[in-house]
């Protein structure tokens, strides 16, 4: 009987390990699932207190991301979806993959959730990580290959390029329809969304505000061409010609005479996030987008239709005070002084109005206050 016992557990050790040289380190035997938040929610992992072990408890309390659905039983977006055609738009699959991704998965295929706990009803842990069924033991591991997780399944967050991919698809774009529907601007801008969020991880050695700024503006560029090549029109011309007006400015080696604007921004963002970004890189950044009077001038955005030239220079000025508002608050970040006070910073905020509504008198305005920057930039380069 023991004899019996000792050749099945032998032949059970040859098996597994068949199968895993047969598979190999992180390849998935079987179709991935989203298992909801409550595979995290426990004290041992992500529910409990200590390094790396509050993410869940951050989401739920602190998160906006937590309460997203939430936003589809406002007042606004019931208006929104009468204009669509929608009876609900907590129950729209247009909304929800957005506003609630779990939602795109039947319930019979999600585990039920414990006892006093609700379905995930928000941007939850699977939206940004991954369906975590094949990898949710292997994460534990800190042997465990990063590489091996990704196959798995689990999404790679470390760089801004991943981090970038992960966020644009819900922060950027808007379809026709949801414009003539009203649904609020989205102007994408990484490194803000980033700080915006209740940090619930470390960041790496080596990180750069100003890097994970500047990947963000060339994703938002492959973005937008990319769903103006699905749905054309001179609003989304006028955007694009921003963006790459802002790139530009940078002079950090974007090239602008490209073919394939999708795949020249997305080898930009790449280039980008796996280069060193160093301090002096980011002033130098900081500097030349305060000086630049390029895209203020009467022969700027030629290119765009006569009637929306005025909302590139709209959408220039809203992303460039958010550059500078994020470039300026890097150098604090890394111990600097940063360039700006407060109240000039405010006023550049005040002057950005929406592109919409940029005229001459607009214009005019906004480059008075940046004119103001320029001033005590000067002063302060003169002073180092």
């Amino acid at each position: 009987m023991v004899l019996r016992v000792k050749e099945r557990l032998l032949f059970l050790g040859f098996v597994i390990a068949f199968c895993l040289s047969q598979s190999g380190m992180g390849q998935p035997l079987e179709a991935e699932k989203a298992l909801g938040s409550q595979t995290c929610m426990t004290s041992g992992c992500h529910g409990g207190a200590g390094p790396g072990r509050g993410a869940y408890t951050i989401w739920k309390q602190y998160d906006p991301h937590f309460d997203a659905a939430a936003t589809l039983t406002n007042g606004r977006s019931r208006a929104m979806a009468r204009q669509l055609g929608l009876d609900n738009a907590a129950e729209a699959q247009s909304c929800t993959v957005c506003h609630s991704p779990l939602r795109q998965i039947a319930p019979s295929e999600l585990p039920a959730p414990p006892e006093g706990h609700k379905r995930d009803s928000g941007v939850s842990c699977a939206s940004c990580h991954g369906p975590a069924d094949q990898w949710l033991l292997s994460h534990t591991r800190p042997d465990y290959p990063q590489a091996a997780l990704a196959r798995l399944g689990m999404r790679q967050l470390a760089t801004s390029y991943q981090r970038a991919n992960n966020c644009v698809a819900c922060h950027q774009n808007l379809s026709n329809e949801l414009v003539e529907a009203r649904h609020p601007p989205l102007v994408f801008e990484l490194d803000g969304l980033m700080v915006a969020e209740p940090k619930h991880w470390r960041e790496e050695e080596g990180f750069s505000h100003v890097k994970s700024w500047l990947v963000g503006q060339a994703v938002a560029l492959r973005e937008t061409a990319a769903q103006a090549s699905r749905e054309p029109g001179p609003r989304r011309t006028a955007e694009i010609e921003a963006i790459r007006a802002l790139l530009n400015a940078t002079a950090t080696g974007w090239n602008d005479s490209t073919q394939n604007l999708v795949r020249s921004a997305d080898d930009f963002a790449k280039q980008i996030s796996e280069s060193p970004m160093s301090q002096e890189q980011s002033r130098a950044i900081l500097l030349k987008l305060i000086r630049n009077r390029t895209p203020f001038q009467t022969d700027a955005f030629a290119q765009v239709a006569a009637d929306y030239r005025l909302w590139s220079i709209g959408y220039y000025a809203e992303r460039l005070t958010l550059a500078i508002d994020r470039l300026n608050q890097s150098l604090i970040s890394s111990g600097q002084s940063g360039m700006f006070a407060e109240d000039f910073l405010n006023a550049l905020f005040d002057a950005a109005k929406p592109p919409e509504s940029f005229d001459a008198a607009t214009t005019e305005a906004f480059v008075k206050q940046l004119d103001r920057l320029k001033m005590a930039a000067l002063d302060l380069e003169k002073a180092r």
